[in-house]
């Protein structure tokens, strides 16, 4: 996942990266090419690409600022924001009384629960759950507002679907609590989504008045979770915690020099840029994308020619000739889609997704949920810009038209991409992103303007989740990865970027999930990723702070991100106004690297769900060397030391690397 405090991706290019630099991609075009020029498969020479199609943004980072991105960050919530659990499991042998269902089958609910379901047909199945949610959000929402009139304080209640009923106190409280509450940060407040500190080990006193709760938020949020959790009326009672994509939003201060003209006003996503493109061939090998050359992390592992240490062996894939299918979907619970992005529109790889973020505010696109998934920006106050992490990372997994002429490669040629948008400004709502894992899976509607139904016809196959919270997994985010997975989805998430115990990072520490850690283009344990027991596997998640290869280019994953800071033409290294590909690092770049080999695998082996998951892990993973991730524990305070007294340190990171070559291995070449 890319960070949030670090100057990396979409900065100003570096005098000294401009030296040189169209000599540096011509060799290495010339290694991956072998000097040939290539008519079909193979990078495409710059000069017969368009300029959008070719420039790029990004430079190798000062070392110092390696330290101040794995700097603690405070937890954040939604101020007043709580989200409560209907027992719908309880209400469910209830609702099958009612309905006048066989007896036998409801004494297995009242033993089994939701397992027992699996005896009904499909239809039947979906009946009985969503009248059971229905009835058991009824009771909540009544338990709800009893618990908060014996407080003394009122609240908003609204019913989500899946039994999540959400309570809103800022009605409530005097609007001079937020400002003294608001999220410290270096910028202009009445930029920046309301949001408090929050610290779970902080207790709401036993004698407190109504006063004090109308005139502090925080204190009325702590107060109400405690109340509403004693009663025992829920399934469970947690703050609306904020997610965060782990993008540093820096102040644009890496901007072209100053003799540059300056760059349009308009942002990406509200304009269509020319280009000029043909058809994809259906041929796979090396593609023809002209900054495939800099894709180090779809390459074979390895160091010859061709190859890279830390690479995931695509290439090989696709030399197979397989290339995906339109039939995998992979959903992308991120900040959105930049529809308008030239590598992306018109591709043919992405379907209608969804916007779920319900607080205007943090939206920044004027309204709620609807069926716009286009990222309208995530910005965290007035001076930073937008990130566009959803864009970088689907187009990594196969948003990106592959083999087209046109920037970038994608991981999956063939994919069908569900943009799910439920980061916005300063992160995300974890009430949105439980409504986004159920929209995925096709278990529950989005509820729009009007009270329109938002369905998703084209259920996942995959979900990912580049997106962390430092918070023990929530139980509204596993009952929805639950009842994802139970639908044979595979959930794919990032471990997080603080070089620390995936454990204390949700949804790394959920069960039911994928969690991939970062390896960095020599092939070791990335400098920031977390690791320990709850990681699963490492793929390509870069480092901005290296140039391993010498090619004058960051080591950082490249994909699709508009930007106009920093842009440069790789051709001719002469800043330009705008581009639309970007160097960033982190494990939100890893994980959509797994979730485009499941996707390539679920293609070519038609499997789905634990037998998509089991495929991934025999077949494409290369195991670690011995002593892999072993670190001096003087460099490393959160890494645990091999032995008693011991003066290294371990970090445990997964199986093994995701290695596509593996798999290509027992392939046998399919005709196009």
């Amino acid at each position: 996942m890319s960070q949030r405090r670090w100057s990396l991706a979409a900065l100003a290019l570096a005098p000294l990266l401009a030296l040189g630099a169209c000599d540096q991609l011509g060799d290495v075009w010339e290694r991956m090419t072998g000097g040939a020029q290539v008519e079909g498969p193979g990078p495409t020479p710059l000069d017969d690409v368009p300029l959008d199609a070719r420039a790029l943004s990004g430079s190798v980072q000062p070392q110092a600022e390696m330290a101040a991105l794995l700097a603690p960050e405070p937890v954040l919530v939604a101020p007043g924001q709580i989200l409560v659990g209907a027992q719908v499991e309880r209400e469910l042998a209830e609702t099958a009384t009612e309905m006048g269902l066989a007896s036998n089958f409801v004494r297995s609910l009242r033993a089994e629960g939701t397992e027992a379901l699996e005896q009904l047909p499909e239809n039947m199945i979906g009946q009985v759950r969503a009248r059971a949610e229905a009835e058991a959000s009824q009771e909540a929402t009544g338990a709800a507002q009893d618990t908060l009139r014996r407080l003394g304080i009122s609240g908003e209640i609204r019913v989500r679907p899946g039994g999540v009923v959400t309570v809103d106190l800022t009605q409530s409280v005097s609007p001079t609590a937020y400002r003294r509450n608001k999220q410290p940060v270096d910028q202009t407040a009445a930029d920046i989504p309301d949001a408090i500190q929050w610290n779970a080990t902080d207790r709401c006193p036993r004698i407190v008045s109504q006063a004090q709760l109308e005139s502090d938020i925080a204190l009325a949020t702590r107060c109400a979770i405690q109340r509403l959790a004693q009663s025992g009326d829920f399934e469970y009672v947690e703050p609306n915690y904020i997610a965060d994509s782990g993008f540093t939003r820096p102040p644009r201060r890496d901007q072209p020099p100053a003799t540059t003209t300056p760059p349009p006003t308009t942002t990406p996503g509200t304009t269509t840029p020319t280009t000029t493109t043909s058809p994809p061939a259906r041929v796979g090998g090396a593609p023809n994308d002209p900054l495939y050359a800099l894709q180090w992390n779809y390459r074979p592992n390895g160091t010859g020619d061709g190859a890279s240490p830390g690479g995931a062996g695509f290439v090989s894939f696709w030399e197979a000739q397989q290339l995906g299918s339109r039939t995998v979907r992979v959903a992308v619970l991120d900040t959105g889609l930049d529809l308008s992005h030239p590598d992306i529109q018109g591709a043919g790889n992405v379907t209608s997704g969804v916007d779920l973020i319900n607080n205007p505010e943090r939206g920044g696109d004027g309204d709620g949920v609807d069926a716009d998934a286009n990222d309208a920006g995530d910005r965290c106050g007035t001076t930073t810009e937008n990130s566009y992490h959803g864009t970088h990372v689907a187009g990594t997994i196969g948003a990106a038209a592959t083999n087209d002429r046109v920037g970038v490669a994608g991981g999956a040629w063939d994919v069908t991409v569900i943009p799910v948008r439920v980061l916005g400004r300063c992160g995300g709502e974890l009430a949105d992103i439980v409504s986004g894992i159920r929209w995925a899976a096709g278990i529950a509607p989005a509820v729009g303007p009007g009270n329109t139904q938002i369905v998703n016809r084209t259920q996942a196959d995959i979900i990912n989740m580049s997106l962390t919270i430092q918070a023990p997994c929530p139980a509204s985010m596993q009952a929805a990865i639950d009842a994802a997975v139970a639908r044979n989805v595979v959930v794919v998430v990032a471990a997080g970027n603080k070089a620390n115990q995936a454990a204390l990072y949700a949804p790394a520490n959920c069960n039911n999930v994928i969690v991939v850690g970062a390896n960095d283009a020599r092939g070791g344990l990335a400098f920031y990723s977390n690791f320990g027991p709850q990681v699963d596997i490492l793929a390509p998640g870069g480092d901005v702070f290296a140039d391993s290869d010498n090619d004058g280019r960051p080591d950082g994953v490249l994909s699709t991100r508009a930007t106009t800071s920093g842009c440069y033409d790789p051709l001719n290294s002469n800043s330009t106004q705008r581009c639309y590909y970007s160097f960033l690092q982190g494990t939100s770049m890893a994980a959509p690297h797994v979730s485009a080999g499941l996707a390539l695998l679920a293609a070519q082996t038609g499997l789905r769900g634990r037998q998509l998951e089991d495929a991934l892990f025999t077949r494409a993973l290369a195991p670690h060397p011995d002593n892999f991730g072993e670190i001096e524990c003087a460099r490393s305070s959160n890494a645990i030391p091999i032995s008693t007294g011991s003066p290294t340190c371990a970090r445990p990171s997964g199986r093994g690397r995701l290695d596509l070559t593996r798999a290509a291995q027992t392939l046998a070449p399919v005709t196009p």
